[in-house]
């Protein structure tokens, strides 16, 4: 195990997330110093801002990171010049840390939702589902041995929404809507409504499809995680009980750097 502090980092779709770890104390409950920037508009701003907030003794770097190529440089290149080091990638593998992944190329898997199952691993002693909702949904299960059953990726909520606004005529600006439906409540009473209303059940619905197979298939009902910047939100419509755990990826990390 490394001394000194461990930095992880979750680089998403849209937003940058991180934390802390010390080398002594490495696992997914004692992240420290946690923060976040959007790098949507400038992943080298965003990077930077999370190099600025942290000491200059960051002895370790564990990253996942599904933003691509340019993103990964710049880092590369931030953390050499401030730490004198060079980030470690996660890459899914074939099996590690208590999980064994179902894709036969276990590269194509994000290092996110890899991480992710780690962490649910580590978590749940039985059967887990991870959802992680935010540009898009993902789920992804496991059975009592670790198995990975493999996974869906959807449309986020606002990726939907902005195609609807794109594609049609005169329904205006739709967003995903908070709070937990009731009744006839999930039907909407106005144009931008029955949108945004449709756009959380029509991924509630399939969710919770997800969710009954699974538990058919392990017989017997999952511990099932969800995380994301959109989890709240889609957790109320969803008929399944879940735990919202805000940074299941870099809990997952941090028990990959732990282990490694």
């Amino acid at each position: 195990m490394t001394s000194g502090i461990t930095l992880l980092v979750d680089i998403g779709n849209s937003r940058v997330k991180w934390a802390q770890v010390n080398g002594q104390n490495v696992n997914g409950q004692n992240l420290t110093d946690l923060g976040e920037a959007a790098h949507g508009e400038s992943s080298t701003h965003a990077l930077q801002a999370m190099v600025d907030a942290q000491p200059g003794d960051i002895s370790r770097l564990t990253v996942t990171n599904v933003g691509g190529e340019t993103i990964q440089l710049t880092l590369n290149d931030l953390a050499k010049a401030r730490w004198g080091i060079t980030p470690e990638f996660v890459t899914p593998r074939k099996e590690a840390h208590g999980v064994r992944c179902s894709y036969p190329d276990p590269s194509r898997l994000g290092a996110d939702r890899w991480a992710a199952l780690i962490a649910a691993r580590q978590f749940a002693p039985g059967s887990a589902c991870v959802i992680d909702s935010g540009t898009t949904v993902t789920l992804d299960a496991l059975d009592p041995n670790g198995q990975h059953l493999g996974g869906l990726i959807m449309a986020g909520p606002r990726i939907v929404s902005g195609a609807l606004e794109r594609e049609t005529s005169g329904i205006g600006e739709t967003s995903g809507t908070p709070g937990t439906p009731v009744g006839i409540e999930v039907l909407g009473t106005n144009t931008e409504d029955a949108v945004a209303k449709g756009v959380m059940l029509g991924l509630a619905g399939a969710v919770d499809r997800a969710l009954d197979a699974v538990a058919k298939e392990v017989r017997g009902e999952p511990t099932v995680y969800i995380t994301g910047g959109d989890a709240l939100m889609l957790s109320a419509w969803l008929e399944t009980e879940t735990q919202f755990r805000a940074n299941l990826v870099l809990e997952g990390l941090a028990f990959i750097a732990a282990e490694s």
